[in-house]
């Protein structure tokens, strides 16, 4: 089981820190050329333009999957402050219900619109919108997927069940 748990994990690490770092570094990269192109050879490029735009689409949606995974989106919590341990856990797992139930009622049309874009291709580049645009469904599935794991720890924790957070932050 152990082994699984560290596949599952791979897999979490290989879309939300891994692909994120890599894409994150060539929005850097394609920002850079894009100002040394237009600033210093007097030549702007929409290639570059255009790219950066897709990478800062794939960036968020990237790192606000990894945030929902540990728990650190900026979130309201004057109230949230103020309750119970065992209070904000029942908050938790009521949002997290709430935010799973939108997320499934976005997932397939946002599947089969992602596939009918292929069609579709970007005005400078000339890549099929699918491509670009593929990482929200991504997205939706990774949040999904912690959202349920937060909602069984928080109700194995209501329970009184002891649940250890094995990961720690990849930052750390």
């Amino acid at each position: 089981m152990r082994k699984v748990g560290k596949v599952v994990g791979f897999v979490f690490d290989l879309f939300e820190v891994y692909l994120a770092v890599v894409v994150f570094a060539s929005l850097i990269v394609s920002i850079f050329l894009e100002v040394f192109f237009r600033y210093v050879l007097n030549r702007p490029s929409g290639h570059l333009f255009e790219l950066s735009i897709y990478l800062f689409v794939w960036v968020i949606y990237l790192g606000g999957a990894l945030a929902t995974r540990y728990n650190q989106h900026v979130r309201f919590d004057l109230i949230y402050r103020r309750l119970s341990d065992r209070g904000r856990q029942v908050l938790e797992t009521v949002f997290d219900l709430l935010t799973n139930a939108v997320l499934l009622v976005l997932f397939f049309p946002a599947v089969r619109y992602t596939i009918e874009l292929y069609k579709i291709k970007s005005s400078v580049l000339r890549v099929p919108w699918t491509f670009l645009l593929v990482v929200f469904p991504i997205f939706l599935a990774l949040v999904l997927i912690h959202n349920f794991t937060n909602i069984a720890k928080n109700v194995l924790r209501l329970s009184g069940r002891q649940v250890k957070d094995a990961e720690v932050f990849p930052w750390q």
